[in-house]
């Protein structure tokens, strides 16, 4: 389980995100301790998101698996088909762009541009 509190105003502004790219939002209420806080998804796509918030700016050489490991190994341990998709969305206090990172079972990549939601991060490689 992952440190603090859930980040509900995160959270929210993450749900409107979402709604903005075209995607309809399920928040996960049946089993909050399921480690996902929504599913985002549209005809054709479907993802869980997992949403967190950090204190500090993020080093653009930063490992996300040394920053967020316990977070890392909750999303991959989400008792889901392999085939389901997981999201991890994930910004500073301080920035207002949303990191889209896409967790594997082995890497994790980051989003930089994914035309069909108009998604673009200013902080992806």
């Amino acid at each position: 389980m992952t440190r603090g509190a859930k980040p509900l105003a995160a959270i929210k502004e993450a749900k409107k995100f979402a709604e903005k790219m075209g995607y309809r939002v399920q928040e996960n209420t049946e089993n909050p301790g399921i480690g996902y806080d929504f599913m985002a998804f549209k005809p054709g796509n479907a993802f869980l998101v997992k949403v967190r918030q950090t204190r500090y700016t993020i080093d653009p050489e930063a490992m996300y698996e040394d920053l967020l490991p316990d977070v890392l190994r909750e999303i991959r341990e989400l008792p889901f088909p392999a085939w389901m998709p997981r999201e991890l969305w994930l910004r500073t206090q301080h920035e207002r762009t949303w990191r889209r990172l896409r967790i594997y079972d082995s890497t994790i990549a980051e989003i930089g541009w994914w035309g069909p939601d108009g998604y673009y991060n200013k902080y992806a490689p």
